[in-house]
């Protein structure tokens, strides 16, 4: 997600030359600012990941990096039509457990103007939590226990969905009494009728194994687990 980030928004250069944003470093075409309590060695951590990501990608970005008493701040400059983009949407809930994870730190993602006044923040409280199973990594609300989720795991494994061959990004969500189940599907299999059949056998399997008989709905998702289908 984070390398989708970097590469789907197309982050604007900061017009303004006279406003003091902090130190500066580059790091592959990425201007990084840093201040407010935050050392050089942070920020060289940050530009390191930034680039191992995917997100510094040679395009010129701009993004600014603070404290905020412990949390720390991720500030990224965005052209205001990203913002209500809502495709965009789940990447932008990732996005601060994903950096927090790359640099072992509390990190919020602000979405901000050119000057780097904040429009949008996403908080890493908030963000998906997620478990592995196998090869699966398993994301979840804060609508669905964590006993549920260790329930999915082992089926999941036991199902022979998951396994350490391939790597699969899922999603798990409530509403209400049913469960919503994400996973990602190539848009040329989404009537594939042996596709829909092993799906349709899945969420039966899900909903008496893992969740008690409660109804399951299985959304085919695009690479940005927006919903393209529901089964």
């Amino acid at each position: 997600m984070i390398k989708k980030i970097g590469i789907l928004l197309f982050v604007m250069t900061l017009v303004s030359s006279c406003t003091d944003f902090g130190e500066k470093k580059i790091f592959n075409g990425t201007e990084v600012y840093y201040k407010d309590g935050v050392t050089e060695a942070e920020a060289d951590e940050l530009g390191k990941n930034l680039v191992e990501s995917g997100f510094s990608n040679g395009e010129v970005k701009s993004v600014q990096f603070v404290k905020d008493g412990e949390t720390y701040v991720f500030k990224m400059v965005i052209k205001e039509q990203f913002l209500e983009d809502k495709s965009l949407e789940n990447i932008f809930n990732v996005f601060p457990k994903e950096l927090s994870g790359y640099m072992n730190l509390p990190i919020d993602l602000h979405l901000c103007d050119n000057q780097f006044n904040t429009i949008r923040v996403y908080k890493l409280k908030d963000a998906f939590k997620s478990i592995m199973a196998k090869g699966t990594e398993i994301r979840y609300t804060n609508k669905v226990m964590i006993e549920d989720v260790e329930k999915l795991k082992d089926f999941l494994i036991d199902y022979k969905f998951s396994s350490d061959r391939v790597e699969k990004t899922v999603e798990i969500d409530r509403e209400n009494m049913t469960y919503i189940f994400k996973l990602v599907i190539e848009k040329n299999r989404l009537e594939d009728k042996n596709v829909i059949s092993y799906l349709t056998l899945l969420k039966m399997e899900m909903s008496k194994n893992v969740f008690s008989g409660l109804v399951v709905k299985i959304h085919m998702c695009d690479d940005l687990m927006n919903t393209l289908k529901v089964i």
